[in-house]
C-alpha cells in the first residue's frame, strides 16, 4: 500500500477514486477470493498499477475493476508519459489464461486506456457511458457570477436570507473527532431524501454504509474529505459528502430534511462546498454521474465517460 499510495501522489490527475484509500475499503467490503493486480516496474520502482478482480458469470469469465459500481472515475493508475507501461500491463493482461472478457467503465476523457495501444491479441470496443457534468471554478468566490448562471445566484441568496431569518446558521467541516456521526447524520438525511422518492437510496445497505465509513475517515486521514453539515438552529437540514484532491473537488452524494425545503438546505450546502474548492484552489468541482437538472442550474457541462470491453481475437 505504501507503494501504491506513493504512485497516486505523483500523479497530477489522479482521482481519490484510485486511491488506496478508496479502493482497499471497497475489496474489504465486496471483493472476492480472486484479484488481479497487474503492476509495472522501472528499476523496482512502482509506476503503473491496473486493479482487477476475476468475476465468474454463466459461461463468462469477467474481469472488473476494483471499485467498480461505486467508483465515479475508473482507469490504470500510471505515470505521466508512461504508455508503454501501460501497454506492457495490457499485453500481461492477454497472456492471462483466466478470463473471456474485460469490462471497465467509468473511464473518463483523458484516461491512460483510451489512449493505449492494445497488443494484437485483443479487441477492443468503446461505448459512451453516463455523462459526470462539471464546472470550471473561478479564481475567487467572487468570480462565481462569471460561471453560475445568474438565477441560481439569486435563489442561493434568497434562501440564505430565510434561513439567516430564522436562527443561527452554519457549515461545519467534519474532522478525526466528528467524522463517524457526521457520516451517520449523512446517510439519515440521503435515505430520508430519497426512501419516499425511489423506496430506498444508495447507501441504505449496511455493508454500502461500512464501506463509506471505512473509506471516509481513511480518506480524511490523507486530506481528501470532505464531509459538511448545515445546520439551522440546532438541527442539521442537510449533509455533503465529497472528495476533494490535486486542485479538483468531487461533489459524490448529499441529502436534505425535506422539513426544511423552503430553505433550500441542498442548494445551500452545494454553494458551501463549491465556495471551499474554490477558497482551496480547486480549479473544477465535478457533480459526477448522472445528469441531475440542478447541476446544470449551477452551470456545469456534460463529460461522458467510457466504457471499455476487451475480448480476446478469435
Amino acid at each position: 500500500m505504501p507503494e501504491w499510495q506513493a504512485l497516486w501522489r505523483g500523479i497530477p490527475n489522479a482521482t481519490p477514486f484510485q486511491s488506496p484509500q478508496w479502493l482497499a475499503p471497497w475489496w474489504r467490503s465486496f471483493g472476492n477470493k480472486t484479484p488481479l493486480v497487474l503492476t509495472a516496474r522501472d528499476g523496482g520502482r512502482l509506476i503503473a498499477v491496473l486493479p482487477l478482480y476475476i468475476y465468474d458469470e454463466t459461461q463468462c469469465r469477467k474481469l472488473l475493476p476494483i471499485g467498480i459500481g461505486l467508483s465515479d472515475y475508473l482507469d490504470v493508475l500510471v505515470e505521466p508519459g508512461r504508455s508503454a507501461a501501460v501497454c506492457a500491463l495490457l499485453g500481461a493482461l492477454a497472456e492471462h489464461p483466466g478470463w473471456d472478457e474485460c469490462y471497465i467503465p467509468e473511464l473518463p476523457p483523458g484516461a491512460a486506456l483510451l489512449a493505449a495501444q492494445f497488443p494484437a491479441q485483443l479487441m477492443g470496443r468503446r461505448v459512451v457511458g453516463e455523462t459526470c457534468p462539471v464546472l470550471a471554478l473561478p479564481r475567487a468566490v467572487g468570480g462565481l457570477p462569471e460561471v453560475v448562471p445568474r438565477k441560481t445566484l439569486r435563489d442561493l441568496r434568497q434562501a440564505r436570507h430565510r434561513a439567516a431569518a430564522g436562527g443561527t446558521v452554519e457549515a461545519i467541516r467534519a474532522d478525526a473527532s466528528t467524522v463517524s456521526g457526521f457520516m451517520q447524520d449523512f446517510f439519515r438525511l440521503h435515505e430520508g431524501r430519497w426512501q419516499p422518492i425511489a423506496g430506498q437510496g444508495v447507501c441504505a445497505d449496511p455493508v454500502v454504509r461500512d464501506f463509506h465509513l471505512t473509506a471516509a475517515r481513511r480518506l480524511l486521514d490523507s486530506g481528501m474529505l470532505r464531509v459538511y453539515l448545515l445546520r439551522v438552529g440546532n438541527s442539521t437540514a442537510a449533509a455533503y459528502y465529497g472528495f476533494t484532491a490535486k486542485r479538483t473537488a468531487y461533489a459524490y452524494l448529499s441529502g436534505f430534511d425535506p422539513e426544511y425545503a423552503q430553505l433550500s438546505p441542498g442548494t445551500q450546502i452545494v454553494a458551501h462546498a463549491i465556495e471551499e474548492a474554490i477558497r482551496e484552489g480547486a480549479r473544477e468541482f465535478h457533480f459526477l454521474r448522472g445528469g441531475e437538472t440542478y447541476k446544470y442550474a449551477w452551470g456545469a457541462v456534460d463529460r461522458p465517460n467510457t466504457t471499455l470491453t476487451l475480448r480476446r481475437k478469435c
